[in-house]
């Protein structure tokens, strides 16, 4: 699928449990963005992809290094394993973040950095694949990190069964997990259980499956994605449908 419809349907699965999380207001726009973000982040395994241009050769060289460790396009990031190493990492960002006291007096801690860094690249990616602010989409994606750390609504703690699972981890466990089932609707498929299996799983039989950039993805699942995630917004900031 298109980095369009990969950022529609993350931005989707988010406000479409907002109101089962009881997430709201600054919590849910935020969640909504850096999960859009999150559902183009497994394609980080491809040097042409949306993310990977984000930032030019750092995300291009970091891109280089993952498609090595994770066996190519569409192998490690597009499995669970993948989903665990981002939302793990995300996790680590976020408890790190979680051990900062600012001050009056002090307006800056290293402990921020970490999340700082996968904030900006959630965010710029979200905008970037939705053609939001154009050139200057990377600098809102950045400022939107900063003002997300020091306000801290990436930190907001969901309740998950017995867990509370930080809004940053959940919206990127969210977002790679729509990834991989918008390209299970393809005819590539995603091998989910890497590196036990390499089969390629689809969700739906091969009459059905898309090409990515043709005429279904275009004329049927991207309108479909633009209603669902509109009605689902409408209905988690509390408008009944």
């Amino acid at each position: 699928m298109l980095g369009r419809d990969h950022a529609l349907s993350g931005a989707l699965a988010f406000a479409a449990l907002g109101p089962s999380l009881h997430v709201t207001g600054s919590h849910l726009a935020a969640g909504v963005l850096l999960t859009a973000g999150a559902g183009t982040l497994p394609d980080i395994d491809h040097p042409d992809s949306t993310i990977s241009r984000e930032f030019g050769f750092l995300t291009q060289a970091f891109a280089w290094l993952v498609d090595r460790l994770s066996g190519g396009h569409r192998h490690g990031t597009h499995s669970f394993v993948g989903i665990a190493v981002f939302s793990a990492g995300a996790l680590a960002a976020g408890s790190y973040q979680l051990t900062t006291h600012l001050t009056g007096h002090t307006v800056f801690s290293w402990h921020l950095v970490p999340a700082a860094l996968y904030l900006a690249l959630l965010y710029s990616a979200a905008l970037r694949a939705l053609h939001i602010g154009g050139h200057h989409g990377d600098l809102l994606g950045i400022g939107g990190a900063v003002v997300t750390c020091y306000t801290r609504w990436d930190l907001l703690l969901i309740p998950l069964w017995h867990w509370h699972v930080p809004l940053l981890a959940l919206a990127v466990a969210l977002g790679c997990a729509a990834h991989i089932a918008g390209d299970e609707l393809t005819h590539g498929g995603c091998p989910v259980f890497w590196p036990v299996s390499g089969h390629e799983f689809h969700l739906v039989p091969r009459p059905l499956q898309i090409t990515t950039a043709k005429m279904g993805e275009n004329w049927v699942v991207f309108p479909l994605l633009v209603v669902a995630l509109f009605a689902a917004v409408w209905h988690a900031t509390g408008h009944p449908l």
